[in-house]
């Protein structure tokens, strides 16, 4: 099959929904004080790709921030000992909170596919072992919160 005739890629605009979720948690991050609804109606206004799943934005980000304390005690306990959250890099950060939130509260999207994802943005921002923290942390935490995905009890 030729380049040309190539099927594109249906999941793109979910793809985008994730990237853009975690650029907006970053935001959110570094810049306390804004509020989650005005991020996200400035990310949706003026820097979403076309095709993008808005929805899936809508829903990670305002997730994410919401139970961010719940998604923060999921990832402490896996950080290597001496580390906080607030000491792991900003950006890794926010890939660990939208991931382990969509782990968490969006069980229709199959584990395997929420890691690889945020594996794959993991793979955008860093070139270090940061990729394989993020993986072996999601892995840990779906084997745990979605044990029967992977054939194992709950």
């Amino acid at each position: 099959m030729s380049k040309d005739t190539k099927k594109p890629r249906t999941n793109h605009g979910r793809s985008a929904a994730r990237l853009a979720a975690v650029q907006a948690i970053y935001s959110l991050d570094i810049n306390p004080d804004s509020a989650t609804i005005r991020v996200i109606a400035d990310f949706s206004s003026n820097y979403l790709m076309e095709g993008t799943d808005k929805i899936l934005f809508g829903k990670l980000v305002d997730g994410a921030q919401e139970r961010r304390a719940d998604v923060d005690e999921m990832i402490i306990p896996n950080l290597a000992s001496g580390w906080t959250i607030d000491k792991i890099d900003s950006v890794l950060r926010a890939i660990l909170r939208v991931s382990v939130y969509e782990l968490l509260a969006m069980t229709e999207v199959p584990s395997r596919v929420v890691i690889n994802e945020y594996v794959e943005i993991a793979h955008a921002f860093f070139t270090g072992g940061e990729p394989g923290m993020v993986n072996g942390m999601l892995d840990k935490l779906a084997r745990r919160l979605r044990a029967t995905e992977f054939g194992e009890s709950a």
